[in-house]
């Protein structure tokens, strides 16, 4: 699974020699570290809208 950044969606690469993620779109780079934290903002974004529509999440 490739993984996205979480700024403009575009494809992230792994440079083995810096250790940093760098998006291919927009440039961005990420530590692994930033990169988890970044996401897991996302997600609870997410969630925090989908209560706030009333959306139930499925079990």
């Amino acid at each position: 699974m490739a993984r996205r950044c979480p700024e403009c969606g575009g494809e992230l690469m792994y440079n083995r020699d810096t250790k940093l993620y760098v998006c291919r779109g927009c440039g961005r780079m990420f530590t692994r570290d930033e990169l988890e934290a970044e996401y897991e903002k996302l997600a609870e974004e997410r969630g925090q809208r989908a209560r706030s529509l009333g959306v139930r999440r499925r079990l």
